[in-house]
Formats: C-alpha cells, sequence, structure tokens
C-alpha cells in the first residue's frame, strides 16, 4: 500500500495542554484504524539548527514550525488528504500538508525497492 508524509505545521506560539491532547486522540484514531506507520514530534524551535551553505546557525528556515510529521498508509492521494484533513493543526491555526513517498528505507526493515536516492537495505 502506498505510503504518504503527513508535515504538521502547528500554529503561532505553545500549544495548550487541551490542544495536545487532541493530537494524542488523533494519533490514537490512526494506530486503531491500522493507517499509521510512524509519528514523530518534534522539540521546541529555539532549538533548531539550520545547515546550509554558510555553516550551522539558529533558528528554523520558514516562517512556521515544522512540528512533527507522521507517515500513513493510504490507499491513493485522496484517502491521505482525508486522513490529514482530521489532523488537530489544520484547526489549531496551523496546516498539515501531504507528500507521497517515493522510496523508503527502514532500519531493521528495509527498502521498499524503489530507486529515489534511498539507500539500499545492504
Amino acid at each position: 500500500m502506498p505510503h504518504f508524509v503527513i508535515l504538521i505545521h502547528g500554529g503561532p506560539g505553545d500549544p495548550a495542554p487541551d490542544d495536545l491532547a487532541a493530537h494524542d486522540a488523533h494519533a490514537q484514531d490512526l494506530i486503531g484504524s491500522g493507517a499509521l506507520v510512524a509519528a514523530f514530534a518534534f522539540g521546541p524551535t529555539d532549538e533548531v539548527v539550520r545547515i546550509d551553505a554558510d555553516g550551522p546557525a539558529p533558528g528554523a528556515a520558514g516562517a512556521t514550525a515544522l512540528d512533527g510529521v507522521g507517515v500513513v498508509e493510504a490507499d491513493d492521494l485522496d484517502a491521505a488528504v482525508a486522513i490529514a484533513r482530521a489532523n488537530p493543526a489544520a484547526v489549531q491555526g496551523g496546516f498539515v500538508e501531504v507528500r507521497p513517498v517515493l522510496g523508503s528505507w527502514v532500519r531493521g526493515g528495509g527498502s521498499d525497492g524503489s530507486a529515489h536516492g534511498v539507500p539500499s537495505a545492504s
């Protein structure tokens, strides 16, 4: 089944406890449905180190912080978008993005066999 990455951009400021609880409930729903493959919540933006041609520098690159990512399995892009629309960030002042995964490698899990610059499993 195809994989999709959901990029979660939170709203301004630190999330309230109720907002975090909504994210936890959403994650539990996705786990229960079997759609969630992996999820990662990121630390505070004041700990971001951006690296470019000038070297390391403090701070995120964009105006909106990337607060987390989720990887879901879905039949197609429309199904992945339907999953992403239920993400609380979309109604808490932030937004989410959905991106198809073209190739993957997971330590201990190997590769999906596609050749898109993803390391081999060996």
